[in-house]
């Protein structure tokens, strides 16, 4: 049985798409910024309804993939002690 959660009430077992659209939202908010001049930020006025967009898509995006980061620990942990419970017991089921 692998990793799951739920993302608003829909059953994800595969974060890998969630990594690669956060890279990618990244990246492209890098790029919009390449150069920027903080002095200067009326220059992107233009582009601040997709550069909000886009930042609220990365902070979704980052939530989701550390939440199944932290659940796949969590399983970890408690496989970990399973080991030492089949140790302490001498059970190896």
């Amino acid at each position: 049985m692998g990793t799951t959660i739920t993302i608003d009430g829909i059953l994800v077992t595969d974060v890998t798409p969630y990594r690669t659209k956060l890279v990618s939202v990244r990246e492209k908010l890098a790029a919009i910024f390449a150069g920027f001049d903080p002095a200067r930020p009326e220059l992107l006025l233009p582009r601040e309804a997709e550069i909000v967009g886009l930042a609220n898509d990365a902070e979704r995006l980052r939530e989701i993939v550390e939440r199944w980061d932290k659940v796949e620990a969590q399983c970890a942990n408690v496989l970990g002690v399973w080991d030492l419970i089949k140790a302490f017991t001498g059970d190896g089921a």
